[in-house]
């Protein structure tokens, strides 16, 4: 007896109805790995079951792998937003003191202010380089801010709300975790500030206390 006879003792037959395009494509994929339909649509159905019982929709998960193909590509390394503040925090902190001693050279302090301008413009330069790799899959930024909306269990925020307040005007709204700090907040509103320009938006306005970030966006006039 096969593996997957021994894998299939378990199951019980039963027909569902399923879009013929859907059921032409599981059919290839069972062909092209050597298994039957039986059986690949078997393990889709459980990983579906097992989103469900999470709370997750299936279609969440589409969203998440469209994300995930584009990142794959980039060298993402998950890294605790924590970390990225406190050493964000220690660099603005000498920065800000050599460019505020008036003991230091002149050209020392202007150096260091000007280092201090760059640190934010390194993050909105990744922004709008992220950006254009995720706009070759989300070519609309309100299907995108939708998509991260109802992923925000697998995101560092708490929460993200997304209004549309006109034809082209967008309010984001987004909830991190407890313990937020300035530094953080400024580091992703530079990130958000190069990715939206990507999609012709740019940040019209933006409200952050603590760990609630609310941006206006609004699409640039031509």
């Amino acid at each position: 007896m096969t593996k997957e006879n021994t894998e299939q003792e378990g199951y019980s037959r039963t027909t569902i109805m399923v879009p013929k395009n859907v059921a032409s494509e599981l059919s290839n994929v069972a062909k092209s790995r050597g298994r039957t339909l039986f059986h690949v649509a078997g393990e889709g159905l459980k990983l579906t079951a097992e989103l469900i019982k999470d709370g997750f929709e299936p279609s969440d998960l589409m969203y998440f792998w469209r994300l995930y193909k584009i990142l794959s590509s980039m060298d993402v390394i998950p890294m605790p937003m924590k970390l990225v503040e406190e050493v964000c925090t220690h660099m603005t902190s000498i920065l800000t003191n050599i460019s505020m001693n008036n003991q230091a050279p002149s050209s020392v302090r202007e150096e260091a202010s000007k280092a201090l301008n760059t640190l934010w413009s390194i993050y909105e330069r990744y922004g709008y380089q992220v950006g254009a790799l995720i706009k070759m899959e989300f070519d609309n930024l309100e299907e995108l801010l939708e998509a991260i909306s109802r992923l925000t269990r697998l995101l560092a925020v708490r929460h993200v709300e997304v209004k549309k307040l006109g034809p082209n005007t967008i309010e984001l709204m987004a909830i991190g975790p407890s313990g937020a700090t300035d530094i953080g907040n400024k580091a992703l509103t530079s990130f958000i500030r190069g990715f939206v320009a990507q999609y012709d938006y740019e940040i019209v306005s933006e409200e952050i206390k603590a760990n609630v970030l609310r941006i206006v966006l609004q699409k640039k006039t031509q």
